[in-house]
């Protein structure tokens, strides 16, 4: 671990060099005028605490202060500053600052540079996470899961299906199920196998999956986040797998972003059940029936902005309109525009009223599209949504994308 800390106190320094070079013009407050003509929000943290410090480069000057040791000792309020923030990628989206070529980020990465700050606080100062982060990496270590469900009942969500439990074996394909679609959304996990199994697919699943470890990265757990990370991978080499495949766009990122860099090539192919699918369309494995339906679509974070100029934008579009009768309208703000669910960076853990009025403010966006429902591809927002819907008492139907199509087989 020293190694890794070492590069991760090194990026702080970077960027808090590239703090300096901030102009505060605040493009990182808002969507980009020019693609869609009006200067709506992006940052939920900033919109929803009204101040400076907790838009992005408000928080860039924080880092700054730490970095340069300006700041002696925490405050409430400073960690709530640097944890009251779903690290969504939106001010990266729009900061000028943020200027790529290929791979190499030439100027400030928020993403990066955010967690890596939270990272420095968690494995070198001890000033976090919040105890509600720490809580469920507790659990994490206990359990596998940050629910504090038990591990054997990780594949339970089956249970109570009619298609039965996923075969647990050694196969090219591998399903990776994830933590939320396991304990607090199965509908998720179990659409995702009745379509694997419509379409004739081999698959199967790991015998002992953990966390992938997402919720501890996020936080700055990064010791903890390794343990479970270094796992996953042993064991998913070991079974020979060739795809592994995620329905949930937490652990699809943290696969195909996190483990190279800690732990170089993986020797698998990762793809989100969205990549996947299309294929299966277009070789008339999977079929849909006709269903009547007005739908808006939400990009999760992890699935777009998370993923630079590899965001996965369009293959989901294509698999709601592969389903005869559906109409799809699009939100203002969509694609690399996309408001966040709210829920992402250990906000729903530690601060769940803020983000269920940030998942509030996008129901409102996507009431104005006309949509009987809201379909996305990441269980961790349709938690959140459901949640929101529940406390706001709105009148529109949450969905994840393989529940749509499931249910149109």
């Amino acid at each position: 671990m020293g190694a890794i800390l070492e590069n991760v106190i090194e990026s702080l320094r970077k960027y808090a060099a590239w703090a300096y070079r901030c102009g505060k013009e605040r493009t990182c407050h808002f969507v980009n005028y020019h693609k869609l003509g009006t200067p709506l929000p992006i940052c939920p943290s900033g919109e929803y605490f009204k101040y400076e410090a907790y838009y992005g480069s408000g928080r860039l000057e924080v880092l700054r202060a730490i970095a340069e040791r300006d700041i002696k000792e925490p405050s409430d309020r400073l960690l709530e500053i640097i944890y009251a923030c779903t690290v969504c990628g939106g001010c990266r989206q729009q900061c000028k600052g943020h200027v790529t070529q290929g791979t190499d980020v030439m100027g400030i990465d928020h993403v990066e540079a955010f967690e890596a700050l939270r990272t420095v606080l968690a494995e070198e100062l001890g000033w976090g996470p919040l105890p509600a982060q720490k809580a469920f990496a507790e659990s994490i270590k206990l359990n596998h899961n940050p629910y504090n469900e038990p591990h054997d009942k990780r594949r339970a969500c089956f249970a109570s299906s009619d298609i039965g439990e996923p075969p647990v074996k050694d196969a090219d394909i591998i399903y990776f199920v994830g933590c939320t679609s396991s304990y607090r959304e199965p509908n998720i996990a179990v659409s995702t196998v009745k379509l694997l199994k419509a379409a004739g697919v081999d698959f199967g699943v790991m015998s002992d999956e953990w966390c992938c470890g997402s919720p501890l990265l996020r936080t700055g757990q990064r010791t903890a986040a390794i343990e479970t990370a270094k796992h996953n991978v042993e064991t998913l080499k070991q079974m020979g797998v060739k795809t592994v495949l995620f329905s949930c766009a937490g652990c699809y990122r943290t696969f195909k972003e996190d483990y190279p860099k800690l732990f170089g090539d993986l020797g698998f192919e990762c793809l989100h059940v969205s990549e996947y699918l299309p294929q299966l369309i277009k070789e008339g494995k999977l079929k849909f029936k006709e269903v009547k339906k007005k739908v808006t679509y939400h990009d999760p974070c992890h699935l777009g902005r998370h993923l630079g100029f590899a965001g996965v934008y369009e293959p989901p579009r294509e698999l709601i309109k592969a389903v005869p009768g559906v109409e799809l309208v699009e939100m203002k703000r969509n694609r690399e525009q996309a408001w966040c669910c709210g829920s992402g960076g250990g906000v729903k853990a530690a601060f769940d009223d803020f983000a269920v009025w940030t998942a509030t403010e996008r129901l409102k966006e996507a009431e104005e599209t006309g949509a009987e429902a809201l379909i996305t591809p990441c269980p961790f927002c349709v938690h959140n949504f459901k949640d929101a819907v529940a406390a706001s008492g709105k009148n529109i139907e949450v969905l994840d994308l393989v529940e749509l199509l499931a249910n149109a087989l």
